[in-house]
């Protein structure tokens, strides 16, 4: 009897199972989420054929358990040899511990691009965002395995629901070259969740002035402006003073964006917050120029999900407080067009005044702003 339930079972699996095989034959996947993938296929196939072959069944079981066992401790192992060595980290807020084990199990690659091929399928990304995504996603996964080949991601413990206030997962990025730690970036993920990569992406802007990123995870819908999200952006604010850091700056993505614009009147005295920026996301303009504080906002052309005339009526209402690059992307500019994006931040950093806000394109971002923060 017990053969035919483990058959059921298997049938069960059986089409989770189908639907990644589908979507790794279009979909760039690693060696670990290959052999994943692999011993997933053989213990579907063992439980399925039980009540065939009951000692086949269970030594081809076993081989695919094997396969996931040795895969997943081969990652853990490896995620402990850059140790202290690595200028990327990722540790559990406010205890400051490390990291839950279980976010070093699934490639980053693995989990955001399958992810974005199922919504894909799932009519939740247009084709003018799927197009050079997964090119770009998949550049920036390879440059980081240059300097780390094994790092953490918030992805598992976001979705199996572990982000809390009391114990959530923060991407810490360190200043390169062993640079004096001058300010610090909190940088708020959107919808979907946190992504490693995406933090790298804007730590690289800023890592060469000495200033450390540190980038919290709330669940998956990004809704910063909850109490829950409020007291997790409390908790960054209050690891980088324990690290001595005073010198903060605000800023996010998308639904992050929007959780700085709606957090930010509440916390900047308190927190000392010197500047915000926000990308692909605002709200709340009164609010915020009742700040006085220096405002970026980078918008893409492109984006379907929060249009550039909402940015350009932000600020305006900001008016002389307001910096504004727009550049010709989509919603997922910050993967897509990086270079842009961490220029745009940079130049804003290093000149920190505000000026006239004005609508940049892609060939003038750079110059522009270069112009405007001398």
């Amino acid at each position: 009897m017990s053969r035919y339930l483990f058959c059921l079972l298997g049938i069960v699996l059986a089409f989770p199972a189908i639907g990644l095989l589908t979507l790794a034959l279009h979909t760039p996947i690693t060696i670990s989420g290959i052999a994943y993938l692999i011993g997933f296929l053989l213990v579907v196939a063992g439980l399925i054929f039980a009540p065939l072959h009951q000692k086949v069944s269970f030594a081809v079981t076993i081989s695919g358990v094997m396969i996931i066992l040795i895969v997943a401790c081969t990652r853990l192992i490896l995620s402990g040899g850059s140790g202290s060595r690595s200028k990327l980290k990722m540790i559990e807020l406010p205890s400051a511990k490390a990291t839950r084990w279980v976010n070093y199990l699934v490639d980053e690659q693995d989990s955001v691009l399958f992810g974005e091929a199922a919504m894909r399928r799932m009519g939740g990304v247009s084709l003018q965002e799927h197009k050079d995504i997964v090119s770009s996603m998949q550049m920036a996964f390879s440059e980081m395995r240059n300097t780390q080949s094994v790092f953490p991601s918030p992805f598992a413990s976001t979705y199996l629901g572990l982000q809390k206030p009391s114990s959530f997962d923060a991407v810490i990025i360190e200043p390169a070259n062993d640079r004096p730690t001058k300010a610090g970036v909190i940088f708020l993920h959107g919808y979907m969740g946190n992504v490693t990569a995406q933090c790298w992406r804007i730590a690289q802007a800023v890592e060469d002035m000495g200033v450390v990123t540190v980038c919290p995870s709330t669940d998956w819908i990004g809704d910063w402006w909850t109490p829950q999200g409020q007291a997790i952006v409390r908790a960054a604010f209050d690891y980088l003073h324990e690290q001595g850091v005073q010198t903060i700056y605000l800023g996010g993505f998308s639904n992050g964006g929007i959780g700085t614009s709606r957090l930010a009147p509440k916390l900047a005295v308190e927190e000392n917050i010197r500047g915000l920026f926000m990308i692909a996301g605002v709200a709340n303009a009164p609010e915020i120029k009742k700040m006085n504080l220096p405002v970026l906002v980078i918008q893409g052309t492109k984006d379907e999900r929060m249009p550039a005339a909402s940015a350009r009526q932000f600020v305006e209402v900001l008016g002389d407080l307001a910096t504004y690059a727009e550049i010709g992307s989509d919603h997922f500019l910050i993967m897509k067009e990086s270079a842009l994006v961490q220029e745009a931040i940079r130049a804003w950093l290093k000149g920190h005044e505000a000026g006239n806000a004005t609508v940049l394109s892609n060939d003038e971002t750079l110059r522009a702003l270069r112009t405007r923060l001398r």
